[in-house]
């Protein structure tokens, strides 16, 4: 399928698709640490959606598949949204782990519990096998704190028994930090410094830019990772969005902090199946950040504790977060409702940059949504789901980053984010 989209004035919109080179080894291959879940394949989910993008819009899309640093600064970069001691924690946590052996306790305690189940068919691939919490902390309340031991620490920072810590974790993350970085300087790259319009872009379309990351990251707050999330991607391409616009406004002059100006506010948009309470609560007491999330009642579905719509923020923050819960079983016709709503609360906040947070569990049948309800939504459904939100944004000529969440129906997940990301494209064209 062939679309174009277009600025006001006709021009086509093309699609930026940020990836990383996967290094020529089984390790990261979708067949290594993929077989330790049978719902979470992050990394088959990145070849079928960058296979995808290519097959359903080959001459709108151009894909910018970057070469893997070992000097990226996981700690500099996450710092603006994490904890530095979890971050370091996840950086140290597999030499820790591994360094233990038998001896130290590690077998059949820490171990993820599909690896135990599988263990005969894993057991030349790992080794050492993939790591998740044995115990669970008490709520932060000052009288924990994280252990030395890395099996108590993982029990500080991790919220379930089903995000692993595996040998490949951090090279991955890297390359997830390299792709976020690159998405919001692409998204950028017809900016203008000393702009002196109202908005501080040019009078060219932007393009609309993906960022296909290998893992998740809505789920991922200050202090806790949870949920196959680790580090929150959508909230670091909110908060470099935002550093960009700060450093093309002129702050010299006016007394008001920068994250409150016009042209330093950013919106995320998260369209997961799953309330996106890392990023709301990493934003909750933030007036810069619009969090606008769309997901299932959290009464009835993960991560059940957040997500309501009457938690809109505190604080400086209060109004800026704007959470539609839905009923389990919504269609298409509800959710397009909910997504005007969404964009209407968005350009009502008057921002100038956008995250979208795009989960593709919403498919009717996906499997991690489907044994508490899921949503019925399916095929073209997502094209038009782009379309939407590309039509509210069509002349805002602001910079959008949509960033890789979660989608576990392997045989449509590819096509559904094409869909998504080229119906931003069309919609957001237009003579």
């Amino acid at each position: 399928m062939l679309v174009s989209g277009s600025n006001s004035k006709g021009t086509p919109l093309s699609i930026v698709v940020v990836s990383i080179e996967q290094p020529a080894t089984s390790a990261h291959s979708s067949g290594n640490n993929d077989v330790f879940d049978q719902h979470n394949k992050p990394r088959l989910r990145r070849e079928l959606i960058l296979s995808a993008l290519q097959k359903e819009y080959p001459e709108l899309v151009s894909i910018k598949s970057l070469s893997p640093r070992k000097d990226v600064d996981l700690i500099d970069l996450y710092r603006r949204v994490h904890d530095v001691n979890m971050i370091e924690f996840i950086l140290n946590a597999w030499t820790k782990w591994a360094a233990m052996g038998r001896d130290g306790g590690w077998y059949e305690e820490c171990c993820h519990p599909e690896w135990l189940k599988n263990k005969e068919d894993c057991k030349d691939e790992a080794e050492v096998p993939p790591m998740v919490p044995c115990h669970v902390s008490f709520r932060r309340d000052g009288i924990e704190r994280p252990s030395d031991n890395v099996m108590g620490a993982l029990g500080y920072y991790c919220t379930d028994l089903m995000t692993p810590i595996v040998g490949t974790l951090v090279e991955e993350l890297m390359g997830d930090a390299q792709i976020i970085e690159a998405a919001v300087d692409f998204a950028f790259q017809k900016m203008e410094p000393g702009d002196a319009n109202e908005s501080p872009v040019e009078s060219g379309a932007f393009p609309v830019v993906y960022a296909v990351t290998t893992h998740p990251g809505h789920h991922a707050n200050r202090d806790n990772f949870g949920g196959y999330c680790y580090l929150n991607n959508a909230a670091l391409s909110a908060k470099l969005m935002q550093e960009r616009l700060e450093s093309l406004t002129d702050i010299s002059t006016d007394s008001e902090p920068p994250n409150k100006k016009r042209k330093c506010r950013v919106a995320i948009l998260d369209i997961d199946y799953h309330c996106g309470n890392g990023t709301g609560s990493i934003f909750y007491r933030d007036p810069g950040i619009f969090f606008s999330s769309i997901h299932c009642d959290p009464g009835v579905e993960y991560p059940f504790n957040a997500g309501y719509a009457d938690q809109i923020g505190s604080e400086g923050g209060k109004g800026a977060t704007h959470h539609i819960p839905l009923a389990p079983g919504a269609t298409w016709e509800t959710y397009k409702i909910a997504i005007e709503k969404a964009m209407n609360a968005i350009l009502a906040y008057d921002v100038c940059g956008l995250v979208v947070s795009l989960g593709l569990d919403t498919y009717e049948g996906d499997s991690v949504a489907v044994n508490r309800g899921g949503f019925k939504l399916s095929g073209l459904d997502y094209l038009e789901i782009g379309k939407c939100m590309g039509k509210f944004m069509k002349g805002k000529n602001i910079p959008i980053v949509f960033v890789q969440e979660g989608g576990y129906k392997m045989d449509v997940v590819g096509e559904a984010a094409a869909h998504v990301v080229g119906g931003y494209a069309v919609g957001a064209g237009g003579d």
